[in-house]
């Protein structure tokens, strides 16, 4: 019998791989990077947006330019022939129910998922996503997946970069041009990047325990990816902070400003970040939602702030400039 196979994503290029994070969050189609208003109006309207890397079409009311809960969406895909397909959306900006296209990395034919979808928190991605929970994975080829699914979090090259994971399937195999059906407990032969295609292969006992110490394994790992993103993410802070400040200080008149007293604050501040891991617990600091760069970037620039001068005027500026500093390090961060 003829099967037409389906190419996997393993050899995407790694930049593209990165750019389909954003794909797995909820649903905002206001970047420009990833999607493109085709028809109408994909605002606050109704309107068709081109999904550029799934290389999917999406039509439906639209708030904000996000989805609005309870609405009916359709997708459609090339290699779908003109058929489209239904979804819809919940309060959180992710899929409840309705039909998945899985088409990034098909070829001839595109894999379809059709039924409900659950929540799950990626550990490796810091992001909630939404995950086939129970239904229909219809390959295109003659061949369903009938049953309950899971979604088993990968670290991926680094973590916090790619969503990756591995889906678990148990239910029936059914081929429909043979009429045969196989129960069973199944998984995908490889990690699933973002709406990929996934082929499963039936479950053995080795390749499950595999899978479950390379979980532990990346958990731990992960920490470490996190701490240095973290500690990159200060140091970026840091120069945008340095910047701001010696324009204030080029053209500060008094209460010592001028060359030495900015150099002097650099030193507190750059001296303090190779000294410094995090603020300490239940600090001022370390209080409101502030991420951890953000909060180690406050308890180290108040310090040297507090060394540089007793000029009030001077110091409210240098504040200033510090907190335009933290500002547009994350905006360019974003």
């Amino acid at each position: 019998m003829l099967r037409i196979s389906i190419k996997s994503c393993a050899l995407v290029p790694t930049a593209l791989l990165l750019a389909l994070t954003p794909l797995a969050q909820a649903l905002d189609i206001s970047n420009a990077d990833f999607y493109r208003c085709v028809q109408g109006d994909c605002r606050n309207g109704q309107g068709v947006v081109h999904d550029m890397y799934q290389n999917q079409m999406l039509e439906g009311s639209w708030q904000n330019s996000k989805t609005i809960p309870g609405q009916r969406y359709l997708v459609s895909h090339p290699l779908t022939k003109g058929k489209k397909y239904e979804q819809y959306y919940g309060g959180d900006g992710l899929m409840d129910r309705g039909s998945q296209i899985r088409g990034f990395g098909a070829t001839h034919i595109v894999p379809v998922f059709t039924g409900s979808f659950g929540r799950i928190d990626h550990a490796f991605m810091r992001a909630r996503l939404a995950v086939p929970y129970e239904g229909v994975y219809a390959m295109g080829n003659g061949i369903e997946f009938r049953g309950r699914f899971d979604y088993i979090p990968v670290k991926g090259m680094e973590a916090g970069r790619i969503t990756m994971g591995h889906i678990i399937f148990y239910g029936d195999k059914v081929d429909l041009e043979d009429n045969s059906k196989e129960t069973g407990l199944f998984v995908s032969n490889m990690s699933v990047v973002g709406g990929g295609v996934v082929m499963f292969m039936p479950a053995r006992p080795d390749y499950m325990a595999l899978l479950q110490q390379q979980y532990h394994r990346d958990l731990q790992l992960a920490v470490s990816d996190f701490k240095q993103q973290e500690t990159e993410k200060a140091w970026r802070t840091a120069f945008a902070i340095l910047g701001q400040v010696a324009l204030t200080m080029a053209g500060s008149s008094g209460g010592g400003g001028g060359g030495s007293s900015g150099n002097r604050f650099a030193m507190d501040l750059v001296s303090g970040l190779m000294k410094s891991a995090t603020a300490p617990e239940g600090s001022a600091s370390a209080a409101g939602n502030a991420d951890p760069s953000t909060r180690l970037i406050q308890l180290v620039t108040g310090a040297a702030l507090g060394k540089l001068t007793g000029d009030s005027g001077l110091s409210s500026s240098l504040a200033k400039a510090v907190a335009s500093g933290i500002e547009k390090s994350n905006a360019a961060g974003k």
